[in-house]
């Protein structure tokens, strides 16, 4: 296996750099929300986002506010930190 200088594959170094920051946090909120059992509507519904306003979370075209966050993480019944961590 190849590795760079800082001792990460290579592979997962360009795999991280192809997808933003939003993107992969889009994704974490749609998969910990499908381990939650709940629908786009029922986020939106709890917390007062539009749907089209979370769908853009999920789809990573949208860099949410702390406070967003903060809300997301709450009704993933997880800390912040666990949710922006394993970014």
């Amino acid at each position: 296996m190849t590795y760079s200088n800082r001792g990460y594959p290579l592979l997962q170094l360009v795999d991280c750099m192809a997808e933003s920051l939003e993107q992969r946090f889009g994704k974490r909120c749609r998969r910990l929300r499908h381990e939650a059992g709940l629908s786009q509507l029922d986020m939106v519904r709890d917390h007062g986002f539009s749907l089209s306003h979370y769908q853009k979370i999920e789809r990573g075209t949208l860099d949410p506010r702390l406070s967003t966050v903060i809300k997301l993480a709450k009704s993933f019944g997880i800390s912040v930190s666990d949710l922006v961590n394993s970014l």
